[in-house]
């Protein structure tokens, strides 16, 4: 407890860093104002009236990720974070050779040892021991040669990339005419927990910005409205590469979908023939299962090992962060003594509803967990909605017929599982499972396109009597 009132205190929060944080405030905003305009001035943009909302949205929740982390709970991984990458930049002034020695190298007691000194500072120890999370430095490391070390800017610039990154899901999205334009809004760019998790400086903001581009490009790739496809190639390659860096189990999740969505594309030719468009849904169905399976063998007693680990550590966290309300006490138990591939099976289904469903109102103890425990609320009265209001059946069958809601449904699914068997502590749980929470409202809220096809039978007779007149 007392090294993270330290960090909190290393942050320089002084009168020129409110100064250059105004600033790139109001470089940010007038960024924003100036795209909005410009957008709106074109026929059929109505929907960029939620665009600088949503860059407002994620400022400002930022902010308050940062501050409430500093100043009431006493720095943590933030800090931390920004601390690894500010060292990193000392590292860089003194010699670069050593700098790019270490970006290109695991971290390890020889390298702290050999490329720090009392002069230059020295990292984190608990985020340098693990690569995952340092590897978040080096990127914040590579973005301060161009904003400065500004804890606040480097907060403020992160979030309107994350801005920038939901608007593209966001477009997506509209693109595919699943839900309403405010329905879609409020899944992609308004959710507060998601951002609040990851829309400041940390691991989860990372992940979520190279996951909605991720979606973005490998989409725009498929639906052919990828303006630059060797561009879009790079970047998809980056950003690859960023997620297996940090979390190494989310290419998977989006790599996974992805292969799905492509091969329902496909489907949809088979559409007339019924016969075939089964069969081809069923090997697919069969395929996909044995890949799962062939997966679980070869990561579960990693992700054994994970889980494991989280309930070691769980005691010490409440221990180190006794004031901290967001850990004691707050945690489910999975109950799972068997960690063989068929163990992985059975406990899913109670690992994915954990993630999708908890925490509960009454299972939270702190105010970040309560805006959790409402959005579960929510989230329990839309999957309700969605069997039992309308046409379950032609929803299902919106779902399974167009390729992002598929991709949509299959990484909310795949990715709870992960979170909802790793994470233990209610803390965790609402920080992983951030990023699934737009696709799966995206779902939630589907439009069946029974519904937009009788809108246009109406429609049309109206304009052939207008025409006849």
């Amino acid at each position: 407890m007392i090294n993270s009132f330290i960090l909190a205190f290393v942050v320089p929060l002084g009168v020129s860093d409110v100064l250059f944080g105004l600033v790139a405030l109001a470089i940010i905003i007038a960024l924003a104002s100036s795209k909005k305009k410009k957008m709106l001035a074109i026929e059929g943009n109505e929907h960029y009236k939620y665009y600088l909302y949503n860059v407002y949205f994620k400022l400002g929740l930022a902010a308050v990720f940062g501050a409430i982390y500093m100043f009431y709970y006493g720095g943590g991984d933030t800090v931390a974070y920004w601390m690894g990458a500010e060292k990193l930049n000392n590292l860089f002034w003194h010699s670069p050779s050593q700098y790019f020695t270490e970006m290109l190298t695991t971290p390890s007691q020889e390298t702290i040892i050999l490329h720090f000194n009392s002069m230059i500072g020295y990292p984190p120890g608990w985020i340098y021991r693990d690569p995952n999370s340092f590897f978040v430095s080096k990127i914040l490391s590579i973005m301060m040669f161009f904003v400065g070390k500004s804890y606040v800017v480097l907060t403020l610039v992160l979030a309107y990339i994350t801005s920038l990154a939901s608007w593209k899901v966001y477009e997506l999205v509209r693109s595919y005419k699943i839900t309403s334009d405010w329905l879609g809004a409020l899944a992609v760019l308004f959710i507060p927990s998601v951002s609040f998790w990851c829309a400041g400086v940390s691991k989860d903001t990372v992940v979520f910005i190279s996951v909605f581009y991720l979606v973005h490009y490998l989409f725009g790739f498929l639906n052919g409205k990828l303006k630059n496809r060797f561009f879009g190639a790079v970047y998809i390659l980056l950003f690859l590469f960023i997620l297996n860096h940090t979390r190494s189990f989310m290419t998977m999740t989006v790599g996974g979908p992805f292969l799905i969505a492509i091969s329902i594309r496909y489907l949809n030719r088979f559409k007339d023939n019924a016969f075939l468009l089964f069969t081809m849904r069923f090997l697919l169905i069969i395929v996909s299962s044995i890949a799962f399976a062939l997966f679980l063998v070869v990561k579960g007693e990693e992700l054994a090992q994970t889980s494991t680990q989280y309930l070691e550590e769980a005691s010490v966290t409440q221990n180190d962060f006794a004031n901290n309300t967001i850990y004691t006490g707050a945690r489910y138990n999975l109950e799972i003594s068997d960690f063989s591939t068929l163990g992985l099976i059975k406990i899913a289904p109670k690992a994915i509803l954990i993630a999708f469903y908890r925490p509960v109102i009454w299972e939270a103890r702190s105010a970040l967990l309560i805006i959790s425990g409402l959005e579960t609320t929510l989230f329990i009265y839309l999957t309700f909605a969605f069997f039992f209001r309308g046409s379950v059946l032609k929803k299902i069958k919106a779902v399974r017929s167009n390729e992002l809601l598929v991709f949509s449904f299959l990484f909310a699914v795949i990715l709870a599982f992960f979170v909802g068997f790793t994470s233990i502590l209610f803390g965790v749980l609402v920080r992983f499972k951030a990023p699934l929470l737009p696709f799966l409202l995206i779902v939630l809220t589907t439009k069946p396109q029974e519904e937009e096809e009788e809108e246009e039978v109406v429609i049309l007779p109206q304009n052939i009597k207008r025409i006849k007149v």
